[in-house]
């Protein structure tokens, strides 16, 4: 079965610095049509970085639209042309 969700027409809700928020009509596989909305960005990395020990590295990060603390990988975003080996 083709679950394959073809695009009728879409614009572009917000166009930032990092993100663009798009909003797009389709059609679905059954003939009917939904609304879908999402963001696009540059990509990102992280990196699962294990100590000579055994343990986990991890990172603390305050996370502005929760507004509290994290522990996370070392992660970070990808910019234009870059490898993410680099």
């Amino acid at each position: 079965m083709d679950l394959t969700e073809k695009k009728i027409d879409g614009k572009v809700m917000y166009d930032g610095n990092f993100i663009t928020v798009c909003k797009d009509n389709v059609l679905l596989p059954d003939g009917s049509t939904s609304t879908r909305e999402y963001i696009t960005h540059p990509g990102a990395v992280a990196v699962l970085a294990l100590l000579d020990n055994g343990n986990l590295l991890m990172e603390r990060q305050y996370r502005y639209p929760l507004h509290r603390e994290f522990f996370e990988l070392p992660a970070g975003k990808i910019d234009d042309n870059e490898h993410i080996l680099e």
